[in-house]
């Protein structure tokens, strides 16, 4: 039974498709993947890398040492190198390990399902920011930011563990859909690409450590 009924020359709105990916992935990854459209990859995925600088200024209360607006601005700019390093890291890393396992997804297949897979962080980034300026204002990259209410944490914390879990599934799916492995298969190649890529980083960490030693 196909998802959508489509006319020639009609195909349906990119927030259409997002949506319909979270109940139909099967039938809604080959056409996000279809369309080609690499900004949009990029875009998802720098948006993640954005919310993940942001919550870890937050967490480290860099505006006590740098003030809110550099502290901001550096998220912003630091936080979409990282949405595009993870997409080419993560990308590359499940690719390879797609086609071990006997998968036939290229890496231009994985790098759509991992950057539309990133799409949750979008809404995330659009309610959870707004909600805590109106808050804590300047302070929010603050030790000394305003004392919540008590339903803020959790509300917050509720919206980013569902982004996460929806994130994972919608890769999950994505793997399973474009390399055609079961999903069986594709949680595996998934968590055999999490144990790569944090070898990845762990060495790279190690060789940056060495280089500044000698």
């Amino acid at each position: 039974m196909a998802l959508t009924t489509t006319h020639p020359g009609h195909s349906p709105s990119l927030a259409a498709e997002l949506l319909a990916l979270v109940s139909h992935p099967t039938e809604t990854y080959p056409h996000l993947l279809a369309r080609g459209r690499t900004f949009e990859v990029l875009f998802f995925s720098a948006v993640s890398g954005v919310y993940v600088a942001y919550v870890a200024a937050e967490r480290f209360r860099l505006g006590d040492r740098f003030g809110f607006a550099p502290t901001a601005a550096g998220a912003l700019a630091i936080g979409v190198g990282l949405g595009l390093l993870a997409l080419s890291l993560v990308a590359s890393v499940l690719a390879w390990s797609s086609n071990r396992a006997g998968g036939t997804a290229t890496l231009d297949e994985v790098s759509g399902v991992f950057g539309y897979a990133t799409w949750p962080f979008l809404p995330l980034l659009a309610i959870v920011v707004p909600l805590e300026l109106a808050f804590y204002g300047a302070e929010v990259f603050s030790a000394t930011r305003p004392t919540p209410p008590a339903w803020l944490p959790v509300f917050v914390t509720v919206l980013e563990a569902s982004a996460i879990l929806l994130w994972l599934y919608l890769i999950l799916r994505g793997e399973a859909v474009s390399a055609h492995l079961s999903n069986v298969a594709a949680a595996r190649t998934l968590a055999l690409t999490a144990v790569r890529v944090a070898a990845i980083l762990v060495l790279f960490v190690i060789i940056m450590f060495v280089s500044f030693m000698i």
